[in-house]
């Protein structure tokens, strides 16, 4: 269960970020709000179509709600290690942020270049989404009154 240890999060994060009460949520999946209370709470785990109807609900694609639990999962990470970050949701130096490419029956499905190009593109994104992400979910710093504001 571990590598779902945070969906009940994620999925209660990204309700919250669609400004969605959980009644409504249950109530477009076709479930009940107490049972989607019990995946928000990590008490159960959806079953697949489930799950699909909860993401169909919430307006939420499979890579963003993947990459979400990824980012959540992160989050929690670091935080058990006792420390932050510069950036908590900042995966770990060792980790890479795009997959490599897919290889079917020992050959790549595309040229180097073009391969190169899509994981320069996909890093990118992942980038802007975890920018994004992190603008919605983290505090925004205020300087303190001594500080002299930034113009």
């Amino acid at each position: 269960m571990g590598m779902f240890l945070n969906l009940g999060r994620t999925l209660s994060l990204l309700r919250e970020l669609r400004g969605k009460s959980q009644a409504r949520v249950a109530r477009e999946a076709g479930i009940g709000k107490s049972q989607l209370s019990k995946y928000e709470n990590g008490k159960e785990l959806p079953k697949l179509d489930s799950l699909e109807k909860v993401l169909k609900a919430l307006e939420v694609g499979h890579f963003e709600f993947f990459y979400t639990l990824y980012l959540v999962d992160q989050r929690a990470a670091s935080l058990g290690r006792g420390g932050l970050e510069e950036s908590p949701l900042a995966p770990s130096p060792d980790e890479p942020l795009y997959l490599p490419s897919l290889v079917l029956k020992g050959s790549a499905l595309m040229s180097t270049a073009t391969d190169q190009a899509f994981a320069r593109l996909f890093a990118d994104i992942l980038l802007l989404y975890r920018s994004v992400f992190e603008q919605a979910v983290l505090p925004v710093k205020v300087p303190e009154e001594d500080e002299p504001a930034a113009r």
